[in-house]
């Protein structure tokens, strides 16, 4: 009886602590943190590898919510994001000089992590697109970044460059790229550039809030 009790009181005190630490990750600041660690780059995971949901970190809520249009859930009419899809904190692409008036997109190629999951990680190449949103008459600049873990034993792919990449994995720039230019539908997303991982921490560097 006493072992019945010592495991429902432990049983009771684990969920309230997953509570306590699922509570605290939807109302932590994200955006507040730094774009950069000491030696790595930051990026906040919202859409986790492999899943449709189009979620979004709300930083007025400080809550990672499923995008809303037309009143229900939006889904991404495709095959699932191919990485784990999110933002770089602590940027603001600013609609006065040509941004979406959202942090950079970050796409990072590695097993599927939770919402909410902060990483460190090593940019490994930018590319720029013309947006044409289906939901407004205007385009927009909305570059994404495509990273890697900074842990080497996180990665599924060994690359920690875009010249690596390009020399081991040359099938995963083309997927990617397509996957990027036909998410949202034929004509909406096209590549007008793209650059290198040391123009993607430059252009981090450009939309930072936080110096």
């Amino acid at each position: 009886m006493n072992i019945m009790k010592t495991y429902l009181s432990f049983s009771l005190m684990l969920l309230i602590a997953l509570s306590i630490s699922c509570s605290n990750k939807q109302m932590r600041n994200f955006n507040a943190i730094p774009s950069f660690s000491s030696k790595y780059t930051n990026a906040v995971i919202e859409i986790p590898a492999g899943t449709n949901t189009k979620i979004e970190y709300h930083i007025d809520k400080k809550m990672f919510l499923p995008n809303q249009v037309d009143g229900q859930e939006r889904m991404i009419d495709f095959l699932p994001y191919p990485g784990n899809y999110g933002f770089i904190p602590g940027t603001y692409l600013d609609p006065l000089i040509g941004g979406d008036g959202d942090p950079i997109d970050v796409l990072v190629i590695s097993e599927s992590v939770p919402t909410g999951t902060l990483m460190e990680v090593i940019p490994l190449w930018i590319l720029y697109f013309d947006d044409q949103s289906p939901y407004a008459d205007s385009r927009e600049s909305d570059p994404k970044i495509i990273a890697v873990p900074a842990d080497p034993k996180k990665r599924v792919i060994q690359a920690a460059s875009y010249e690596e990449l390009q020399e081991n994995y040359p099938v995963v720039v083309e997927i990617i790229e397509k996957w990027f230019r036909h998410y949202k539908g034929a004509g909406i997303m096209e590549i007008k550039a793209w650059g290198d991982g040391d123009m993607a921490v430059k252009e981090i560097e450009k939309w930072q809030l936080y110096r």
